[in-house]
Formats: C-alpha cells, structure tokens, sequence
C-alpha cells in the first residue's frame, strides 16, 4: 500500500494492524542532460515497524510530538509512506531487520557487522576431523558437526588446542590423512592419536569423537563419567599407564569444571552480558560471550547515538545484533542440539517492558537485569575493558586535534597521513627500517612496511651506517608509486637526518607539497626535554606544544617498536639457519626442503627419525644424522 502524505485524510487509510512503514522523499533533481537519474524518483529515508500502524505512523505528524531534530527534519522531507502489514509484531521485527539492512535508509540507526563468525567443526570422515571453520552457512555445510560461533579464531584455537589436549583427535586435510605413512609430530606431542597409520582403532577413535562433542556441548558431568569409567576399566585389565593417562585427563577436566564452568540451577549457563555506556556522539557496548559455562571472548561495537537516546540506540543493536544473518544462518544449518546461541542476556541496562517482551517473542532470548552473583567478575572486568575502549577512541579524536594543530603550524591545509621513519641493527647486521603510519585519526597498524637494508640503492653495504640507511628506505619509500604518499614524514634524529628528508624530498620534486620533521630524546630520556625540528628551521619544545608531542612521541616510539621487532625476527632467523648450516652433508634444497616441512628449525628439533625421513631428499642415513645433531 503507497500513501501520498498530500492527501489530506491519508492517516485515515493506514491500517490498525501490525506491520511495516517506509517514509520516502522526492530525490533531489540532478542535472544529468538528456539522461535520466539512474537512482529513480525517491529516496527511502526510514523503515520502522509497529503493532499498530495507525497510531505509530500518526504519531510522527502530530503537532504535539516529542521527536528529535534530527526525526523532525526527515518528517517534512517525507513525500509518500509505503505499508505492509504483517501477521503479528514479530514477523514485522524481522522484516523490517531485512529492509534496513538490505536498504540501509539514511534516518535509521544501522549497525554494521558483516564478518562471518569463526566456528568449530567436525568432519562425517570415518576418522572425523577437527578444525576451525569460517564460511557463510549454507544447505552444503549441513554434512559436519559444527561448534560456535566464537567471537574470534583466538577462542577456536584455544579450544582447538584444549580437545587436541584431551581427546588427541586429528587436524589434518583428508589428502594428507590418506597419504601418511609414518606418525606426524602431532602424534610425538601427544595431541593425535595417529588413525591415519592405525595406531588406534575405529572404535576406540569413535569413543574419543562422541566425548568431544560432548565437551563442546558442555557435557561435562557426562565426559567425567565416561573418562571414570573408563580408568577403572584400565586399572582392572593390569593397564595402570593407560589408566595414569586417563587419570590426568580427568584433573584437567575436573579443573576446568571447577575454575571456569558459570552455572545457572546447575546447568552451564550459556548467555551474554551486556554493558553499554553512551554520550551525545557515541554509544559503546562491550560483549562478553559465556557458552556451556565457559567464557569464549568478547566484542565490542561504537554505534552512532544520533537522537541522543541510548536506549534507541541499544535496542537497534539487539534487534540487529541477534536477528543477524550469521545468527540465523547457523540456527537453521548448524548442529541444532548445539546451544550455538545465548539463551539469556544479562544487562544493567534499563530497557522497556514493551521490547523485552517482543525480543523474546523473536529470538527466544530473555533480557533480564538480575545479575548470578556467579558473573559478578565478569561485569567489572567488562567495565574496566569498556572503559580502556572509551579511551582509545576518545584517544584517537585527541590525535585528531593534534593533527589540525600541526596543519596550522606548517601552513597545511589538513593533514591526513603521517609516515614515520627508524632504524635498527645490531653492530650493522641485519639491518632493518620500519614505517608506521597515521592516517585518518588512527595509527593504521595495517599500512605498516618494513625494509630490509643489506645495501643502498647504488649497491653499497648499509652496514651500520645510520644516515645511508635512512637515505636508502626514503629512496626506495618515494619510489613506491603505488602507497599513498604522505603530508608529512617524521624521522627520528637531529638535524643531519632533517637535512637528508629536506634534500631527498626536493629532488623528488616533492618538497613543495610534504613537509619533513625530527624529532630527537633530550637529556635524561626525559620525554618533556624532547625536541621537535621542522624543515624551516624552527624547534619545538614539549611546554608549549604538548598536545603535538604525544601525538609524534608515539609514532616515534612505535616505529622504534616495529623496526626492533623485525630486527630481532631477522636475528633468530639467521641463527636457526646457521644450526642448519652446521650439519654436515645438508645442502641448501635439503635446507630448504626440511624448513618446508616443519616450518621451523624448532620443529626439525624435535622431530624424530620417522618424521625426518617423510621430507623428500632426506634418507635414513641423513635422518639418523640429523636427529643425533640436535639430540
């Protein structure tokens, strides 16, 4: 049903019934010639929904409203309403869920989170396979158990690492499965019970997948059970090693149970804390995930408060947040006797009766503001990590002013990038410079290069030549045509590093639209004794330019960070390959063959004779040798 809001009786028409509205304004007019407008002739400005459209569209064109100024300016841009009414208030919450992420109109409040969850999943293999998993959920995912989702691959890996731990269940492709011959490392180290070279049976393997799955599910009780007995079967059989073994896993268990498992009348609560707090710009919630007792990470979101009302701004995250694509997808795909959702959300957060009720209706998750005295922790841990959130964003608006006063210092009309320069080698070797970047408010650690300095650009050794090294990564950094050139460069030095910016940036016709600075520790490494130099000749001190030194001190100081860290990743690197260098009859393609393998000189360390002789070159002659080297 489309309404024209100029007919003067068009509330009369709008139906008393649950269901969708969706204001619309005339497109303003773009003088495309003889084409027209590709964007048609209206512009979608808001979706809401109601159980009863009549009184809530009303509502918006009475005299006496209480709307927002920023509501009252989208009500008279509003040309035509379009209806839909639906079956009941739940089904117009998910439809208009759909529109506004579908549509994304300009007054509604939309919230952004388009990443796909990672998940735990275990193959229908006939030895199953247990890794991470991170798709959109689909009719072909509907073969394998799958576990989650989890916020992040850190909770996966941790709980990847704990089941390799307790029930030695392989992670390895299917290909590489099919083709071993001899036990992988992973059997060496005690996280596999190597199927693939029939070190155990398909039963006994059967034994340990179901007692997994049911630690996923928060079985515990029913996992120490099953391990009790089977101790006690060990022991009756003279098996006291096996029995020891099963023994110890039982204490990690019981452990977990007892340190980390959250109950809610006895059973492992699964649900979500929620702590908000809003200003007039901003609302900030912090999300802390509890699954079968135990807590799998935590989120945070920065949502626009544009009305100056949190509690809007809350529910549209709820409603977004939990009627959300991912969410969905897994409920009707993934293994359904898996809680893969909250059951309960826990909030401090005063929200009306109304929507805790129709939330309930939609998601089968009941909002309470009660608090287990269980979870009393985790709010205060999650207030402290709100509140360091906060921070940083307020931190990156501190920056931001920082940067305009830097503009008007250099005559700039913005700044929006800032690249900072620093070296680091150990008595000249390995050598290596690092750039660190501001951009846009934020130092982006994704724009981040490093450069390996072996020689400049003419061939001559850096060795421990500070000022060629500077000269040699400002080379090969302007050369660069595809990287975003910076507004300023920032080298950490005096005036001789100044004046190799200064000289470097004039002969590549640049000096005339970036500008160079140094800035160098003053006595003490007192940080208000450091000293700024520009490029015209002016120092800056800290007393009278604080809230520029933070901003230059830090990127001096992460630049100084990241050019270490590389240097010393440089270091390790040579001295592993010089272990390798040291055995005797182990030429380079057999090197190389090994790392390949492994990964790592550590791993050639501790693997053993079997596993040596898997990597193509290596004989067992060569095997044996290798592994007496190390041993």
């Amino acid at each position: 049903m489309n309404i024209l809001v100029s007919d003067p009786n068009f509330i009369k028409v709008i139906p008393k019934l649950p269901g969708v509205y969706r204001f619309y304004a005339i497109r303003e007019v773009k003088n495309c010639g003889d084409k027209q407008d590709e964007y048609g002739d209206y512009e979608l400005l808001y979706v809401g929904k109601a159980l009863n459209l009549y009184n809530r569209v009303k509502s918006y064109f009475q005299k006496s409203n209480n709307l927002s100024p920023r509501i009252s300016l989208m009500v008279a841009k509003v040309h035509s309403i379009e209806i839909t009414v639906t079956e009941n208030e739940v089904s117009a919450l998910i439809l208009e869920n759909n529109l506004i992420k579908s549509l994304k109109p300009k007054y509604n409040i939309i919230f952004r989170d388009d990443k796909s969850y990672p998940l735990i999943r275990l193959s229908k293999h006939e030895f199953p396979r247990l890794d991470s998993f991170r798709k959109k959920m689909d009719a072909g995912n509907l073969s394998d158990n799958l576990f989650g989702p989890y916020p992040n691959s850190f909770a996966v890996k941790q709980n990847l690492d704990l089941i390799g731990k307790l029930f030695k269940l392989r992670n390895c492709t299917d290909a590489v499965f099919s083709s071993r011959t001899r036990p992988c490392i992973m059997y060496e180290i005690k996280r596999c019970s190597a199927p693939c070279v029939h070190l155990v049976s398909k039963a006994d393997y059967a034994v340990q997948v179901a007692l997994a799955i049911d630690f996923l599910k928060g079985k515990y009780a029913s996992v120490l059970d099953s391990l009790t007995a089977q101790m006690y079967q060990l022991s009756d059989h003279m098996e006291f090693e096996k029995a020891a073994v099963v023994r110890d896993r039982l204490n990690q268990i019981k452990h977990i149970s007892s340190s980390q498992i959250i109950n809610s009348y006895n059973q492992p609560m699964s649900a979500d804390l929620i702590i908000c707090r809003g200003d007039e710009a901003k609302v900030f919630i912090y999300l802390i995930i509890l699954r079968n007792g135990l807590y799998v990470g935590d989120k945070s979101f920065i949502l626009d408060n544009l009305d100056d009302d949190v509690s809007q701004v809350v529910e549209a995250f709820l409603e977004n947040y939990y009627l959300g694509s991912t969410h969905n997808a897994i409920s009707e795909a993934a293994n359904t006797s898996y809680n893969y959702n909250a059951q309960g959300i826990f909030t401090k957060f005063s929200l009306r009766d109304e929507f805790k009720q129709l939330f309930f209706k939609a998601c089968n998750i009941k909002i309470s503001q009660g608090r287990y005295k269980q979870i009393k922790k985790l709010y205060q841990m999650g207030e402290v990590n709100l509140r360091n959130i906060i921070n940083q964003y307020q931190g990156m608006h501190y920056f931001n002013n920082a940067a305009g006063y830097l503009a008007n210092l250099l005559n700039l009309n913005e700044i929006k990038r800032i690249e900072c320069i620093d070296v680091s080698h150990h008595q000249g070797d390995n050598t290596v410079a690092s750039i660190v970047v501001y951009e846009n408010g934020v130092i982006d650690h994704s724009k981040y290069r490093r450069y390996n300095l072996a020689t400049d650009l003419s061939g001559r050794p850096v060795g421990g030549n500070d000022l060629l090294a500077m000269q040699t990564v400002l080379e090969r950094r302007l050369q660069n045509k595809e990287l975003k050139l910076p507004d300023v460069i920032l080298v950490d030095g005096g005036q001789l590093q100044l004046d190799i910016l200064k000289n470097i940036l004039k002969n590549a016709k640049l000096y005339d639209r970036m500008r160079g600075l140094a800035i160098f520790k003053g006595e003490r490494r007192d940080p208000t004794l450091d000293r700024v130099l520009v490029d015209n000749g002016d120092v800056l001190g800290y007393a009278n330019h604080p809230l520029l030194f933070r901003l230059l001190q830090g990127l001096r100081d992460e630049a100084h960070r990241f050019a270490i860290t590389g240097h010393r990743k440089r270091q390790v690197k040579k001295m592993s390959q010089s272990q390798l260098d040291d055995i005797p009859n182990l030429g380079i393609k057999k090197k190389k063959a090994l790392l390949a393998h492994f990964g790592s000189v550590k791993s050639i360390m501790n693997a053993g004779v079997a596993d040596l002789q898997n990597v193509v070159g290596i004989g067992s002659v060569l095997a044996e040798h290798i592994y007496r080297y190390f041993h």
